[in-house]
C-alpha cells in the first residue's frame, strides 16, 4: 500500500482505467438507473467494483510497476466530490450553447431551441427539466453507434476543460468538447453531461457509493474530504481503517448536531448531567496551526486562509490571534464559529444582517473565532477524548482576545426545565438557538450521531410565526420530482385600497421542501391548467420581480387562479433576489391553504412590519415543560407570548430617569436613533437629546420627527423602502448640539427625505441642493457640484448632446456627425441556408468608425435602430431585413460602407436611398 499514484497523469504503467472503455461505465449507470431497490442497485456496483479489482491485480501481477486504483471512476461516479474539477464553469445553459456551435445547428432550428429550452413544459415527452435527456434526443443521429473512447481518456478531456475554463482559454475548451462528441455515442454522451453538471440521477447517494467500495470509505472520506487519497488508501477491500488520521493542515468535516426538543433531553442524556451553549449564527469553522502558520476550513473542506491570514502579518484575523496562544503549543486544531464583530457596539451580526464574514472586507465588521473544541494539540489526537477532557485541555491552550478570539461558554445543566429555560433565553436575545452536548462524547467527524444535539425555536411546533404567501410562479423538477413544478416562487401583495382585492404582488420567496411527494403531486395536479410560460422580454405586469429577474420562474399562474401555501421559516433575512427587498430564511411547506382565498395572503407591509419588530427573527412563542404529569410522563406544552417580543438589552433605548435637562431647545420633537458613529455613539445621541428636552422612541411611529443615523445599515434600508420617514445624518444633530441652537435641514443633511419634506425643498433648494435665498459656503458648493456630476449626466442622452453640438459648435465639430443615429451592424453571412457569424469582419474597422464620429452601435436589431449596415460583398441578407423593416412601425434605413465615407467627406448627413443595396 506504498504506491504513489495519480492514473491520469503517470506513465509509470498500464492502469485499468487505460484498458476500460467509458462505454462499460455508462453501462453500468444506464443498468442502475433502471434497477429498483437500493439493494439491487449496490449489488451490480460490487460486481462492477470487484471486476476492476480483479483486473487491476492482475495488471500488477503482469507489470510490478502498475500503480492504479479506482479513483479514475470514482471521480465520474461521485462528480460532485471532485474538488479537482470545480472550475468546470460549465451548467445546462452553458452546455446548450457549446452543443448548438459545435453541432452547426441553426440558431432558431427545433433542436437549438430544444436544448435552450430545455425545461419548458413542450419538451416533456424529453423528460422535461432533464437536459441530459433533451441533449440525447437531439444527439442521439449525430454521433457514432459506439464510443472509442477509454475512461483515462475522458478524464483527460474533462481536467482539460476544467483547466482551460479557469484559464480563460475558450477555444481550448471547445476542443476538448468536440473531441468527446465526435468519438462518443449518444447514450455515453447523456452519461457524461450529467457528469459535468454533477447530478448523475442513477437512485444511489455518495455513502451508498462509497460503502459499497470500502466498508470505511465514508468515514474516512469524512476526515479527509480527498476522494483520491480514499481511493489508494484503501484499494484492498480487506484492508480496514481502524485509527482516523487527524493530521494539521489535512481539511476535514467537524462534528455535527442532531436535531433535540427541549421535553427528550433528559431521556436522551439518560438523567445524566450535560452542557448547554450558545447557537451561534455564523460560518463554521476550524483552525489549524503549525508554529507560526495557519490554515482555515470551512465545514465542507473550503480554504480562507487568503481571508483570515496565513501568518502573522497576513490576513484580518492571524495578525490578531498569533500572540494569543500559550508558548507550549506548538500545533493545534481548533473547532469554532466565525462571527462579524462590530468593535463599536461590541455587539455580533447575524446572517440576517446580510452580512459574509468569508470576504475580505465586511464594513464595520472584524471576524471574531469562538472556539468551543480542540481536536488535536501538539501532534496528539484528542478526538477519542470525553469532551470534559477535550474542554479542560481547551482553556489552556489561548488567552481570549475581544472581538477576535473567544473560548464559547457553557453551563451544566440536567432537567428538560433547564433546557427550556436556556431555549427561551435564546429566542429573547435573538439568538439563533442553543447546543446541548454530552459530557462524555468523543469528537466524531462529519456525524450527527454522537452526542451532540442542537435545538431551535424552529424544531419546536407552535414558536414560530407562520406566513400565508400566495403562489406565483413554479420551477420544474429534476429526479423523481421530473415532470412536475417542485419549487414555487412566493408572493405578497402590495396594500390595496380599503375594500379592494389586492391587485399587484411583489416576489417574496422561494420555496421547494416540507411537502410529500403525494402533497406534491395532489397540489400540482390543482393548478396544472392555469400555469403559462414564464416570457422574460413580455413578464406577466401585476407579478413583479427583483430587478434583472434574480429568481426568475420556469411557469407563472394568474394570483386569482392559484393557492396560499402556509410557510414557516426561521427569520426574515435582506436580499436583492426579490421584490420585497427581503425574503426567508430556510423556508418550509406548512400545508396548503384550500381553507383560505386567494386574495387573504399576507401583505408587503405586513412582512417589513414583522421583520422590523422582531428584528427578522420569526420565534413568536415560549416553550414550557409541564412537571404536574410526573417524572414518566413530562411533556412540553407551548403557549402564546402574553406581551410583544422585547428587545436585546444592547438595542434598548438610554435609562432617562438620570438624566438632567439642560435646554428646551428639542421640546416637542420625538427622535429614533438607529445608530451611531465611533466618536457619537447611538447612546451619547439619545442622552443629548433627552438633556435639550427632546424624547426618543426605538420604532419610528406617525408622530416621530425624524430618523437620526450614522450609516445606511439594514434597518435604515428597509425604513427608506417605507418611504414614511424623514431620515437625517447623525452630524446634522451633533452641529445643532455643538453650536447650542436649532440648525434647519438643507438636502446635503439627508439620507432620505419624506414627501412632505421634499415638497419644501423643492421651494428653497434647487434640484442640486443650492438655495435659492442662503449665501453659499466652500464646503456647500463642493457637495452641490458633487451632486451635480452624479445626478445631471444621468438626464443627459444623445439628442441633448447633438443640440448642443449644433448650438455652440455647428462649424467646428465634425465628431457628433451621426450622434443622433443608431446602427445595427449585420455580421452574418447565409451558407447552405444556415446563418453563420463572422468573427473577424470587414465592417470592424467601421464600427469603430461610426462610434469616433458619435454614433451608437448595438448587437441587437431592436426596435431603436435606425440604421442597418451591410456588407456589400455579402448582401445575401439584405432581403430577410426589408421583410422585417416592413413589419416595424419605426422604420430603418439598409445601407453599405459606402454612405458612411459619403456622409465623413461631406461633412453632413447624405440621403440613405442611393446606397440602400437592392
Amino acid at each position: 500500500m506504498d504506491h504513489q499514484e495519480n492514473e491520469d497523469a503517470s506513465d509509470d504503467g498500464p492502469s485499468v482505467a487505460s484498458k476500460v472503455f467509458f462505454a462499460e461505465l455508462c453501462g453500468l449507470l444506464e443498468k442502475i438507473s433502471k434497477t429498483q431497490g437500493n439493494d439491487k442497485k449496490k449489488r451490480i456496483m460490487k460486481e462492477f467494483i470487484d471486476k476492476w479489482r480483479d483486473y487491476h491485480n492482475q495488471l500488477h501481477k503482469d507489470d510490478k510497476k502498475t500503480s492504479d486504483s479506482f479513483y479514475s471512476a470514482m471521480r465520474l461516479l461521485i462528480p460532485h466530490l471532485e474538488k479537482e474539477r470545480l472550475a468546470y464553469g460549465i451548467k445546462e445553459h452553458m452546455l446548450a450553447k457549446l452543443l448548438i456551435e459545435v453541432l452547426c445547428l441553426g440558431k432558431d432550428s427545433p433542436d437549438a431551441n430544444r436544448l435552450l429550452n430545455y425545461k419548458a413544459p413542450k419538451s416533456a415527452k424529453m423528460e422535461a427539466g432533464d437536459f441530459a435527456s433533451v441533449a440525447y434526443y437531439v444527439l442521439k443521429n449525430r454521433c457514432p453507434e459506439k464510443g472509442s473512447l477509454t475512461i483515462k481518456e475522458v478524464n483527460n478531456c474533462l481536467d482539460g476543460i476544467a483547466t482551460n475554463n479557469a484559464a480563460k482559454k475558450k477555444e481550448l475548451v471547445r476542443k476538448n468538447i468536440l473531441h468527446l462528441l465526435t468519438n462518443m455515442s449518444a447514450i455515453e454522451l447523456k452519461w457524461l453531461i450529467r457528469m459535468i453538471v454533477k447530478e448523475l440521477k442513477v437512485g444511489l447517494s455518495q455513502a451508498s457509493v462509497l460503502s459499497v467500495y470500502h466498508p470505511d470509505a465514508e468515514e474516512f472520506y469524512n476526515v479527509n474530504n480527498n476522494l483520491e487519497k480514499v481511493c489508494r488508501m484503501l484499494r484492498e477491500k480487506d484492508v480496514r481503517v481502524h485509527e482516523i488520521g487527524i493530521s494539521v493542515f489535512s481539511p476535514f468535516t467537524p462534528m455535527l448536531g442532531e436535531r433535540g426538543a427541549p421535553d427528550q433531553i433528559e431521556k436522551i442524556m439518560d438523567g445524566k448531567p450535560y452542557y448547554i451553549e450558545t447557537k451561534f449564527d455564523g460560518e463554521r469553522m476550524v483552525l489549524h496551526k503549525d508554529e507560526g502558520n495557519y490554515k482555515y476550513f470551512t465545514r465542507s473542506g473550503n480554504e480562507y486562509t487568503s481571508t483570515f491570514g496565513a501568518h502573522e502579518l497576513d490576513g484580518n484575523l492571524t495578525p490578531h490571534i498569533h500572540n494569543c496562544f500559550k508558548p507550549f503549543v506548538k500545533k493545534c486544531i481548533l473547532d469554532g464559529e466565525m462571527i462579524g464583530y462590530d468593535p463599536v457596539t461590541k455587539t455580533f451580526a447575524t446572517k440576517a444582517m446580510n452580512t459574509d464574514i468569508k470576504r475580505q472586507q465586511q464594513e464595520g465588521l472584524q471576524p471574531c473565532l469562538h472556539v468551543f473544541d480542540i481536536v488535536l494539540l501538539n501532534d496528539k489526537v484528542l478526538t477519542n477524548q470525553p469532551l470534559t477532557e477535550r474542554l479542560k485541555i481547551l482553556r489552556t491552550v489561548f488567552e481570549p482576545v475581544e472581538g477576535r478570539i473567544l473560548l464559547s461558554e457553557h453551563k451544566e445543566a440536567r432537567t428538560n426545565q433547564d433546557c427550556a429555560d436556556a431555549l427561551n433565553d435564546a429566542i429573547d436575545g435573538r439568538e439563533e438557538g442553543i447546543m446541548v452536548k454530552n459530557l462524555e462524547s468523543v469528537y466524531r467527524p462529519n456525524t450527527r450521531k454522537g452526542g451532540w444535539f442542537k435545538v431551535k425555536p424552529e424544531y419546536v411546533g407552535g414558536l414560530m410565526d407562520e406566513l400565508d404567501v400566495l403562489v406565483v410562479g413554479g420551477f420544474f423538477g429534476v429526479g423523481h420530482r421530473s415532470g412536475m413544478m417542485s419549487h414555487f416562487l412566493c408572493a405578497v401583495a402590495v396594500p390595496p385600497e380599503e375594500g379592494e382585492e389586492p391587485k399587484i404582488f411583489h416576489s417574496f420567496c422561494k420555496v421547494g421542501s416540507g411537502y410529500s411527494k403525494k402533497e406534491l403531486s395532489a397540489f400540482n395536479l390543482k393548478l396544472v391548467d392555469h400555469w403559462k410560460t414564464f416570457d422574460k422580454k413580455n413578464p406577466p405586469t401585476n407579478i413583479i420581480l427583483a430587478s434583472g429577474f434574480k429568481e426568475k420562474p420556469d411557469a407563472w399562474i394568474e394570483p386569482s387562479k392559484s393557492c396560499l401555501v402556509q410557510i414557516k421559516a426561521a427569520e426574515i433575512i435582506d436580499s436583492e433576489r426579490f421584490k420585497t427587498g427581503c425574503t426567508l430564511r430556510f423556508p418550509r411547506v406548512e400545508k396548503f391553504r384550500d381553507d383560505k382565498h386567494w386574495h387573504e395572503c399576507m401583505t408587503v407591509a405586513d412582512i417589513l412590519e414583522l421583520k422590523e419588530k422582531s428584528g427578522g427573527k420569526l420565534a413568536g412563542g415560549r416553550v414550557e415543560i409541564n412537571e404536574d404529569a410526573g417524572p414518566a410522563k413530562k411533556k412540553r406544552k407551548v403557549v402564546s407570548r402574553v406581551v410583544r417580543p422585547t428587545l436585546a438589552d444592547r438595542f434598548k433605548g438610554v435609562d432617562a430617569s438620570s438624566i438632567t435637562k439642560v435646554s428646551e431647545m428639542l421640546k416637542g420633537k420625538e427622535f429614533c436613533v438607529v445608530n451611531g458613529s465611533s466618536s457619537f455613539s447611538k447612546p451619547e445621541a439619545e442622552k443629548k437629546i433627552i438633556e435639550y428636552g427632546g424624547t426618543i422612541v426605538q420604532n419610528p411611529g406617525s408622530s416621530t420627527f425624524c430618523v437620526l443615523a450614522e450609516k445606511v445599515a439594514l434597518r435604515v434600508t428597509n425604513l427608506i423602502k417605507r418611504d414614511m420617514y424623514d431620515i437625517v445624518k447623525l452630524e446634522w444633530f451633533h452641529r445643532c448640539i455643538e453650536g447650542g441652537t436649532w440648525v434647519p435641514w438643507s438636502p446635503g443633511d439627508m439620507i432620505h427625505t419624506s414627501p412632505k419634506t421634499q415638497k419644501s425643498f423643492q421651494v428653497d433648494y434647487d434640484q442640486f441642493g443650492d438655495s435659492y435665498t442662503e449665501d453659499t459656503t466652500a464646503e456647500q458648493l463642493k457637495n452641490v457640484f458633487d451632486r451635480v456630476n452624479k445626478d445631471d449626466i444621468d438626464e443627459v442622452n444623445e439628442t441633448d448632446i447633438a443640440e448642443l453640438e449644433q448650438k455652440y459648435f455647428p462649424d467646428e465639430s465634425p465628431y457628433g456627425l451621426f450622434r443622433t443615429c443608431r446602427f445595427y451592424i449585420d455580421k452574418y453571412l447565409v451558407i447552405d441556408d444556415t446563418t453563420t457569424h463572422i468573427k473577424d469582419s470587414s465592417l470592424d474597422l467601421l464600427e469603430l468608425e461610426l462610434r469616433f464620429f458619435g454614433g451608437i452601435t448595438t448587437d441587437e436589431l431592436d426596435d431603436e435602430v435606425s440604421h442597418v449596415l451591410v456588407d456589400k460583398k455579402d448582401l445575401s441578407r439584405v432581403p430577410e431585413m426589408k421583410r422585417e423593416r416592413r413589419n416595424r412601425r419605426k422604420k430603418f434605413h439598409i445601407v453599405t460602407s459606402e454612405w458612411v465615407r459619403e456622409c465623413v467627406e461631406e461633412g453632413e448627413l447624405s440621403s440613405e436611398r442611393q446606397f440602400e443595396p437592392t
